[in-house]
């Protein structure tokens, strides 16, 4: 007998961070005061959304994401099936040798590195960087182990406090299963600070086994 669930999941990136405008991967900084209003914003987008649902939240372990998940969950402790959960599979893409660097400076002295990465980031990667490739095999491995997880313990509902590059991945994920994203999804999607992504997850199990399709939502 097949049994089917549904499951909703809403992505969170993080707000507008200080120490002004940078490449920021693994770069550990905090939000600015205006980054903490649009994550607040995003929150309220997702409180509306959920009518009532307890959410599993799981964040980045980066200051920029867990420092608003870790306040929101002890302010609002009714809204969450259980604590904080900081999973490192959130994390953003390591930009190596660029990273944390203004970019003023990387375009005055990478100029022509910098351009080669955004239009083919799948086969080029910044000095002592992290492959393209592998950060998004490692989301997609969290993210499938993440949907088995809220199966198997009867949970609907979760909320991930993340990174542009991690959000783009999963989309991809969504749209394409299986496959690498496009070039272009890192560069061709306006993703602003405090965006929220919410994904549908239509799952059926046969013979003990979980198989999920999704679906983006845009507006909601």
């Amino acid at each position: 007998m097949t049994r089917t669930r549904k499951l909703t999941i809403y992505l969170m990136r993080h707000g507008h961070c200080e120490g002004g405008e940078m490449l920021r991967g693994k770069t550990d900084v905090p939000l600015s005061i205006v980054g903490e209003e649009q994550m607040w914003d995003a929150w309220r987008i997702i409180s509306d959304d959920i009518d009532g649902a307890r959410l599993s939240i799981l964040s980045s372990p980066l200051r920029r994401c867990c420092d608003f998940a870790d306040a929101l969950v002890d302010d609002m402790p009714e809204f969450f099936e259980r604590s904080l959960q900081v999973s490192p599979w959130l994390s953003e893409l390591d930009f190596g040798d660029w990273d944390g660097v203004p970019f003023a400076e990387l375009e005055a002295c990478h100029s022509d590195e910098l351009i080669a990465f955004w239009q083919d980031p799948l086969d080029i990667t910044p000095p002592h960087g992290e492959p393209v490739r592998e950060f998004h095999q490692r989301v997609v491995t969290g993210w499938k182990e993440l949907q088995q997880q809220l199966l198997k313990a009867d949970k609907d509902y979760a909320m991930l406090v993340t990174h542009g590059g991690v959000i783009r991945s999963l989309m991809s994920d969504v749209i394409c299963p299986g496959e690498l994203p496009a070039a272009g999804l890192f560069n061709a999607f306006d993703l602003p600070y405090g965006s929220v992504v919410k994904i549908s997850l239509f799952a059926s199990e046969v013979d003990g086994e979980w198989q999920c399709s999704g679906r983006l939502h845009w507006n909601f």
